[in-house]
């Protein structure tokens, strides 16, 4: 569970209004810039700025690839001409393993200061090399390891739930995707995944719950 308290990370674009965010508690909020309205750097920096007012740690987060789960894509000139703008306004990047600007972006990070999230999606089943995977994500110099897989049965979801318990002393994000994935939105932090994330509107990936339900189930199940 994250060190900084609420679990809770919210994956907003540019539709939420800053009153909706404030009263949620939440510890982090990812910003889906591939999903805001217009992917203008200029654009954009506005509605990181406007973020910041709620002085919540930002996780800023460009998907350009559909096998990572965006909805468009489009190219990577494109998305490292929105990353190298924002960067420096952030307290997070995520970037996904197989992006061919993975090295690029944690070099940049670490010369400002900005921690970095190496993820990897699995949107059709739950690989069976989950330890090979964290491994080759450690050796990027990744601050955090996120690895998100589709769940078909219970027991993907205990094959994720061990594997984040056997990690725990690393920080790590897991979760399992899909309906029968629901369940690890609740159960992972216990084991030691740092967020799960959830949504105000619309969900943005599959087998997420929406905040106002996991932050009531979150407060019976990890009392303060």
């Amino acid at each position: 569970m994250s060190k900084s308290g609420s679990p809770l990370a919210l994956v907003i674009t540019d539709q939420e209004t800053n009153a909706q965010i404030k009263s949620l508690g939440v510890g982090l909020l990812e910003l889906r810039v591939d999903l805001f309205k217009k992917l203008d750097p200029a654009y954009i920096i506005g509605q990181i700025k406007k973020r910041k007012l709620l002085e919540i740690p930002l996780l800023l987060t460009v998907r350009n690839q559909k096998n990572e789960g965006a909805l468009k894509e489009f190219a990577d000139d494109r998305k490292w001409a929105i990353i190298t703008a924002a960067l420096p306004l952030v307290d997070m990047v995520d970037i996904e393993l197989s992006s061919p600007l993975l090295k690029q972006v944690v070099m940049l990070a670490r010369k400002l200061g900005v921690k970095v999230i190496v993820s990897s999606h699995y949107l059709q089943d739950t690989p069976k090399n989950l330890e090979s995977i964290f491994k080759k994500s450690l050796s990027t110099r990744a601050d955090i390891v996120k690895i998100a897989a589709k769940a078909n049965s219970f027991d993907d979801v205990l094959t994720m739930l061990a594997f984040t318990h056997r990690h725990r002393k690393h920080d790590l994000i897991s979760m399992s995707l899909g309906p029968l994935g629901a369940i690890s939105r609740l159960v992972l932090p216990a084991a030691g995944s740092l967020y799960t994330y959830t949504f105000l509107h619309k969900p943005k990936a599959p087998g997420q719950v929406d905040a106002l339900t996991l932050k009531s189930h979150l407060k019976v199940y990890y009392p303060a």
